[in-house]
């Protein structure tokens, strides 16, 4: 049985007459009564009372009558409902950040992508990776761009990643006046010192990674602090409450007498993904990915890209 069976028995059904309902279905009378007793054969019993006036339903038909009116409701309903998103789909893409990937091409590209595509709207979200990826799993997000701190991280199972750039991480140091010990260079010797981190519990990815990076080198920290943000940590930091660890991308917002300096023997970088859903329906998010990575070709290509400088 096919729904063009329910719909050419409803609309009998309604007109109590086959060549009124013929005309209504703009198909021969004859096909139509060839249908109907198909389906009346399939189904095993019969659903009209033929008659040279017209025709009536049986007690079978009318028990089938309110079913197939909802079927063929709920069938177009669906459809209305799919026609909705795919609209959606073609011209909204919603697309998470966090501010610091802005250089890392992502604002170049959402700049060309509203050129080449003006009439798909862009929908701006800026927050922490984490909530990002929740989103994307939800399917409250098309795209999501932040820092993959480990290759095996539970938040980036499933989805398919671009690699946008890598960045290194730093050492933050209180200013000088403030800090009398010597400039540390090495990892070890942070671990050594009073040390700022950000709370366990909001940024096990964060922990994860630098509890991985220790104990490849034998060793694990034990902070002194914990805070909530990135922000008190610097304040930490600056007031002279200890040194801290942290991506290059923080050098751009520390206050001004935070020192910011290499630490000669890390060379583990993190990379800056853009995150997506491997099977999305969104029909816009390939024609997004590649102006993405046209403007990461671009910037490759550019010896202006920008640099963090870091204190000597």
């Amino acid at each position: 049985m096919e729904l063009r069976h329910l719909r050419y028995f409803v609309t009998v059904a309604e007109e109590l007459h086959f060549t009124r309902a013929a005309k209504k279905l703009r198909i021969a009378q004859q096909a139509l009564s060839a249908q109907i007793r198909n389906l009346e054969v399939e189904l095993g019993f019969d659903l009209f009372v033929r008659s040279p006036k017209g025709a009536e339903l049986t007690p079978a038909g009318q028990a089938l009558l309110n079913g197939a009116r909802e079927t063929l409701a709920t069938a177009a309903a669906s459809v209305e409902a799919a026609r909705r998103v795919a609209a959606r789909d073609t011209n909204l893409l919603r697309l998470g950040f966090c501010s610091y990937a802005m250089k890392f091409g992502v604002g170049d590209a959402i700049n060309a992508f509203r050129s080449a595509w003006p009439d798909v709207r862009l929908a701006l979200n800026d927050l922490p990776g984490p909530e990002q990826l929740q989103r994307l799993e939800r399917g409250e997000l098309d795209v999501a761009v932040c820092s993959q701190l480990l290759p095996d991280s539970p938040f980036f199972s499933g989805l398919e990643t671009l690699t946008l750039a890598t960045e290194k991480l730093v050492g933050l140091i209180p200013p000088e006046g403030v800090w009398t010990s010597p400039v540390p260079n090495r990892l070890q010797e942070y671990l050594d010192l009073p040390f700022v981190g950000l709370d366990r519990n909001g940024f096990s990815e964060y922990w994860r990674f630098l509890d991985r990076i220790c104990e490849m080198r034998g060793r694990r920290i034990q902070p002194s602090l914990q805070v909530n943000s990135k922000h008190s940590l610097m304040m930490l930091v600056a007031g002279g409450m200890g040194v801290s660890v942290m991506p290059a991308h923080v050098a751009e917002s520390v206050p001004g007498t935070l020192r910011v300096v290499p630490i000669s023997d890390l060379t583990e970088e993190i990379p800056i993904v853009a995150a997506f859903q491997r099977h999305s329906q969104n029909s816009m998010l390939p024609a997004f990915l590649q102006v993405l990575k046209d403007c990461l070709e671009l910037q490759t290509a550019s010896p202006s890209a920008q640099r963090v400088e870091l204190a000597p």
